[in-house]
């Protein structure tokens, strides 16, 4: 179990540096969609490469391709959210998915679940809620589903979390029965043919971004993101996915390391309260499996 919690945190880590590494880009839609389409490059590399056949039912084609689709529903509503709020203000709501999972893996996957295993997931997302509050105010963490000036992203933002839970219990619910190379062919090209047609169709401007792009930092993410689905789906098809995605939340503290030691970010006490509540929601979960 403790092999399944480090790939875990492993592909949290390489989350936060693609992310950091799109930041860097300037935060690029079209970093993020050519991002998604060298990971779908690679992915396409090792199934032809591993000679291995695929052979799944349409139904289940359509449940992978359904997973993929809220993936990327997740992150467009995500950078809509950014654009009508601020970022500080509303990354909170976008990371409740971990508890909307606990709940769908609960009802529609039966997974057993605790009192410590549930604690853990609250105490977790609460630490990844508090990391971002500007304050430790009650009426600031009040305002967090307002739809005033910062916070009117709020619904787009309620959105990607609720996507992204979907999205996981639609993934965990076939991954189990699927070699991972193929099955991770399937996901993520599904994914980057997704983004790619959703933005030919809705987004078509971003293609101008491409003098912005840093070409190396580009295949660096590429990998990154490989190596992330890699890990956190070799995990899931061994564990719970109301586990697994309250570990990854881990992903911000990296994140916030990443801030720290190449951006000079300084560091405050809620980030501080936040680290160590994330850190003991994901012991919780770990002593209480």
């Amino acid at each position: 179990m403790h092999t399944y919690i480090l790939l875990i945190l492993l592909s949290a880590f390489c989350h936060s540096f693609y992310n950091f590494l799109m930041d860097k880009s300037g935060g690029s839609r079209l970093f993020l969609l050519l991002m998604f389409l060298i990971a779908c490059s690679i992915a396409t590399t090792l199934y032809i490469s591993s000679s291995k056949s695929l052979s799944i039912s349409f139904p289940i084609f359509c449940i992978i391709y359904s997973a993929s689709l809220f993936y990327v529903l997740y992150q467009i509503f995500v950078s809509k959210a950014y654009e009508r709020g601020e970022m500080s203000r509303l990354y909170p709501l976008t990371v409740l998915s971990p508890i909307l999972v606990t709940v769908w893996a609960s009802i529609f996957l039966h997974e057993h679940l605790n009192f410590g295993i549930v604690s853990g997931v609250v105490i977790s997302t609460l630490g990844a809620v508090v990391m971002k509050q500007t304050t430790m105010k009650l009426a600031d963490f009040k305002q967090l589903f307002s739809k005033q000036n910062a916070y009117r992203g709020a619904g787009f933002a309620l959105l990607a979390s609720l996507f992204y839970s979907v999205g996981s219990v639609l993934d965990k619910s076939k991954i189990g029965g699927i070699d991972l190379v193929p099955y991770l062919w399937i996901l993520l090209t599904c994914m980057a043919g997704n983004m790619l047609i959703l933005s030919l169709i809705f987004d078509g401007k971003i293609f101008k971004q491409y003098k912005t792009i840093n070409w190396t930092q580009l295949a660096i993410a590429g990998v990154a993101a490989y190596v992330s689905f890699y890990s956190f789906r070799a995990a899931l098809q061994q564990i719970d996915v109301s586990i697994a995605v309250p570990i990854r939340t881990s992903s911000i503290i990296f994140a916030l390391l990443f801030g720290i030691i190449f951006l000079k970010e300084t560091i405050s006490a809620n980030k501080i309260i936040g680290i160590i509540t994330i850190i003991a929601g994901i012991f919780i979960i770990n002593i209480s499996l």
